[in-house]
């Protein structure tokens, strides 16, 4: 004799009702998915990812199609890859106090095993001899807390053909400038990008360099959210940072004749920063003129 099915066992008027809960049960799962989607981060990822958490700055996509906005996330950091430039857009990370640790720094820059196959592979020798700098975007030492997160900094969509003016002077003076910022506890988020084309080296005036044409900015940019100890999300109390540096030998080793209100690097880069922060908190730190 074959078995019933479990709804054979039912009355009509209990059919009713678990056909009544499946389509509440389905409901509420559609609800929850559209909640997700609203309140993630504009063409980011849509869990809950440290390094974006309040946003990207332009949309990213993992789509193998999206050659000039290509996503990749790890744990280290979140970045959008301009296969064009062969350089990253924009870089975002997190960085605490407990990010910040003894782990020796490496020497050599790898192709980003994350990249789609078709994209080109930019390798540590593309900037051998150039003049530039491999310039960092999320600092190697922003991830020394252990060996595997601060390797993923090494990686070459990471980095830019930077001055080594700039890279070794200014922009080096910001970079320790963010870390001392968490010593109280305070939480950072940051975005960091190139911008344009044509930097001046130590060999004079580029494009492009090494057999991939990596693409020479003309300037680099950095912004940075500083969340006050002890408080989740930003308020009145939390402040803003923003440097707008040239790509070129030009940079001494200061960061503060560099210093811009983040709505001026919104306006030359076209991005919209940390935009799940409330405009009503956002726009005043934004305008604020270092």
């Amino acid at each position: 004799m074959a078995s019933k099915n479990f709804l054979d066992t039912l009355t009509p008027t209990q059919r009713i009702v678990a056909g009544v809960l499946v389509l509440i049960i389905g409901g509420i799962a559609a609800l929850l998915r559209i909640q997700q989607e609203k309140h993630a981060p504009p063409g980011g990822p849509t869990n809950d990812n440290r390094n974006v958490r309040f946003g990207t700055p332009a949309p990213a996509e993992r789509d193998p199609n999206s050659r000039d906005a290509y996503l990749i996330e790890r744990p280290q950091y979140a970045l959008s890859y301009n296969d064009s430039k062969r350089t990253a857009n924009w870089v975002c990370w997190n960085l605490t106090k407990g990010d910040i640790g003894n782990t020796p720094r490496l020497s050599h820059f790898d192709p980003d095993p994350d990249l789609p196959g078709a994209f080109r592979k930019v390798k540590h020798d593309d900037y051998t001899g150039s003049g530039f700098d491999r310039g960092h975007l999320c600092p190697s030492k922003d991830r020394t807390d252990s060996a595997d997160n601060n390797a993923a900094t090494f990686y070459t969509t990471n980095i830019v053909p930077q001055s080594p003016a700039c890279n070794r002077g200014g922009w080096e003076r910001f970079e320790s400038h963010c870390r001392d910022l968490t010593r109280d506890g305070s939480e950072l988020h940051i975005a960091a990008g190139p911008h344009g084309t044509g930097g001046t080296g130590e060999k004079g005036p580029h494009d492009a360099i090494g057999g991939a044409k990596v693409n020479v900015p003309s300037a680099t940019w950095k912004v940075v959210l500083v969340v006050p100890a002890g408080t989740a999300r930003p308020g009145p109390d939390s402040k803003m940072l923003a440097v707008w540096m040239p790509n070129d030998q030009s940079v001494p080793e200061a960061w503060k004749p560099y210093q811009v209100s983040v709505a001026t690097v919104e306006q030359r880069t076209g991005y919209k920063f940390f935009p799940l922060v409330p405009d009503d908190i956002a726009a005043p730190l934004k305008a604020r003129e270092p």
